[in-house]
């Protein structure tokens, strides 16, 4: 069943059309890539589904719900998490105050919470507690939960914008490069998350130039050029359209050699 829905999404940017009819579905419970050269319109997309663009034509459907065009903090709501290329930190915060920021519906944010509802509010601080160590005991952060988040180096900060989105209890979490600027080690290490996050139910849609990593553990693949999908299918099914190859070109053979 598909828990999103994108019909023939349009976007332009003055006399520039970066999405021209973008159709695609995501399973519930899988992890479907999107891939293309830079500039094919990749993370456009995603920053259109998600409400930082408002789109020109088409709709978007999450679980049924038309959710054409409504602000990110609307889509949020709805059960989307986004989980940024550089990521979002406080830090000057330790890592474990920045998977607390990251929760919903904190009660103490409110006045009526501070005031009349301090019991609920402590029940739930510690129940966001426990559930901040689940997620840093799976992301194998634990040991840094004390750290301030700018000390972290670059692939843990990659996990830690995992785990805010996380801490979100969301249906679905957007990835952009999820994998960029990290080692190959640590990169296989956030996809083997992302496997694991699955099993729970947890679905991704996740953008990514890393093809060799991302190709070993996506379930479906659509491919993007100037701003359209060119191709979609299994991983195999993709990898191996002569389409792919002329797209990608050296960087294509170096993914399938490898």
């Amino acid at each position: 069943m598909a828990i999103l829905v994108v019909d023939k999404i349009t976007k332009r940017f003055g006399g520039f059309q970066v999405l021209q009819d973008v159709s695609l579905k995501v399973e519930e419970g899988s992890i479907t890539g999107l891939v293309g050269p830079n500039g094919s319109g990749k993370s456009t997309l995603l920053s259109t589904v998600f409400g930082f663009y408002k789109p020109d034509g088409g709709d978007v459907y999450f679980k049924g719900d038309k959710i054409t065009a409504l602000p990110p903090h609307d889509v949020y709501k709805k059960g989307i998490a986004f989980a940024f290329q550089i990521p979002r930190l406080f830090f000057k915060l330790t890592v474990l105050d920045n998977l607390l920021m990251a929760a919903r519906d904190h009660v103490g944010t409110t006045l009526d919470g501070t005031l009349f509802l301090r019991k609920k509010w402590k029940n739930q601080e510690l129940e966001l507690a426990r559930r901040a160590f689940e997620i840093l005991e799976l992301l194998d952060l634990s040991k840094l939960v004390s750290h301030k988040a700018g000390e972290l180096s670059g692939g843990q900060r990659k996990l830690l914008e995992i785990g805010k989105a996380l801490m979100a209890s969301p249906d679905m979490i957007f990835l952009d490069e999820p994998a960029a600027g990290i080692n190959p080690v640590l990169s296989r290490k956030i996809y083997q998350n992302l496997i694991e996050l699955k099993k729970k139910g947890m679905t991704f849609l996740v953008v990514e130039h890393k093809l060799e990593v991302l190709l070993e553990f996506a379930d479906y693949v659509y491919m993007m050029d100037s701003g359209k999908i060119l191709l979609s299918g299994k991983p195999k099914e993709v990898i191996n359209d002569p389409l792919f190859y002329n797209v990608y070109v050296g960087e294509a053979k170096d993914v399938v050699s490898g």
